[in-house]
């Protein structure tokens, strides 16, 4: 009998002892749930962690709970459920924290003062350059610039081949040349500059650089550019007439910097494309101008107003080809076939960058729209009229209204300009700095005092010498 109450009195101790803990976890989850401040990032892993833990612990102490035990399961559930409840709460805030402080972060951004742009021929890159250069010119920021329109191009970049800078870091490279990672890596290191470049599609722009840059006639074909090219596509060229003639294959990936000699190996083309998606940190597309435009807007962290833009070297309406046969085009894609493949690529890379953007993108889009059309309409006349480009190559114009006041006369003439009258203003502003720079201080040069005796406090007067 007395074994029997001294079990009793043990099952009864026990009972209160699993009580009194699960009291005792809960007041303790309890406390520390008001106590604790917000979770940042690694902190929530651990509470998961504990959290997991602890439920896979008590799962394997009550699996088969006794009917003695039945309340205290119960009690022991409903802890559970509590604690559980303070743990998702807790993590719920700390998400919610974490989420609105990387909103926050990523809406701040200040703007790029370092791009490297890339120009590929018959490609709207002139339009491109415009833009840089009026950002530039503007905030009186620098540029990389050529004796000419060219830096060094058909030959690759090379730093000596640049005008002398007045020691400080470029902003801006926007002029032709060819892509060489090394010597621009140098002036733009990739850590602290965004690389830029624009392609086109590869039989709009074949048939373009075809034709402005008089191939057919180069290679005997005759002057009529239609006529000509479809000739040059039938027979062909060899390989060292194409080196003779840069633009005459795959003129955009040649601008690219891929070599001669891999434009019909089909591996070498593909790591190329590879290797330019890791260098440049946008790829434009032109027959898509406007979104790349804007997508460059959000890239560089730059105001709409700093992207409108007026179209140049837009080719005369007599100029224009005639619609190219089905067969022209798919010749013009099998002769170009490394340009069609990197296209291809970056035309499919632009679609996915927009779609991650979302709908501020399209909100962006349609305000650049707006604006564009209505400086367009405050700017400009309807006066047809057309403007020396290059040589005796001449291109649409455009014709200022005459009643603008003077702000957007100015903008808007900067918006015109060829990019020789623009390059010309920008050799001629970067040399007025430089004479600054080189000019002699007052205690160094005075022009005023030409003769030694405008002072005579130490003249020169010799010893005399006597024998």
């Amino acid at each position: 009998m007395a074994e029997s109450n001294n079990f009793t009195c043990r099952g009864k101790l026990w009972k209160f002892l699993l009580f009194l803990s699960v009291v005792c976890i809960f007041l303790l989850l309890k406390f520390d749930g008001q106590k604790r401040k917000p979770v940042r990032g690694p902190e929530i892993k651990n509470v998961l962690y504990s959290s997991e833990g602890t439920e896979e612990a008590r799962g394997k102490t009550s699996t088969k709970p006794s009917s003695k035990t039945t309340i205290t399961a119960k009690e022991t559930t409903t802890t559970q459920v509590a604690a559980t409840t303070e743990i998702t709460t807790l993590i719920t805030s700390s998400t919610t924290t974490i989420s609105s402080e990387k909103v926050t972060e990523e809406t701040k951004c200040s703007p790029e003062q370092y791009v490297l742009f890339l120009k590929t021929h018959k490609a709207g890159s002139s339009t491109m350059s415009n833009i840089f250069f009026r950002y530039g010119d503007s905030r009186d920021l620098s540029f990389v610039l050529g004796s000419d329109t060219l830096i060094g191009w058909p030959t690759r970049f090379r730093i000596g081949q640049a005008l002398a800078f007045d020691g400080t870091r470029p902003n801006f490279l926007c002029s032709h040349t060819r892509f060489n990672k090394k010597a621009m890596n140098h002036l733009f290191p990739k850590d602290a500059s965004k690389y830029v470049t624009i392609v086109r599609n590869p039989v709009k722009q074949f048939e373009s650089a075809f034709n402005y840059m008089e191939i057919g006639r180069k290679f005997g074909f005759g002057t009529n550019p239609t006529e000509a090219l479809k000739a040059f596509l039938k027979n062909g060229i060899s390989f060292n007439d194409i080196r003779k003639s840069t633009l005459a294959r795959n003129p955009q990936m040649f601008d690219l910097g891929l070599d001669f000699k891999f434009y019909q190996d089909a591996k070498a083309i593909k790591e190329y494309i590879e290797f330019l998606e890791k260098e440049f940190d946008l790829v434009l597309i032109s027959d898509y101008f406007d979104e790349s435009v804007v997508l460059m807007k959000r890239l560089l962290c730059w105001e709409l107003d700093d992207v409108l833009y007026a179209k140049s070297n837009e080719r005369l309406d007599k100029d224009k080809a005639p619609e190219l046969s089905d067969d022209t085009k798919e010749n013009i894609k099998r002769w170009n076939k490394a340009d069609v493949l990197m296209y291809e690529h970056f035309n499919q890379t632009l679609w996915r960058r927009i779609e991650r953007e979302g709908k501020e993108f399209y909100d962006d889009l349609a305000n650049f729209r707006r604006m564009k059309q209505e400086l367009k309409t405050k700017c400009f006349s309807d006066k047809p009229s057309r403007q020396l480009i290059y040589g005796n190559k001449y291109a649409k114009g455009f014709t200022l209204k005459s009643d603008l006041p003077s702000d957007l006369q100015q903008k808007c003439g900067r918006m015109t300009r060829t990019e020789n009258n623009y390059l010309a203003y920008l050799r001629n502003k970067r040399a007025a700095k430089l004479v600054g720079i080189n000019r002699a201080a007052p205690n160094e040069d005075d022009k005023e005092k030409v003769s030694w005796d405008a002072a005579s406090d130490y003249k020169y007067v010799p010893v005399k010498t006597t024998r």
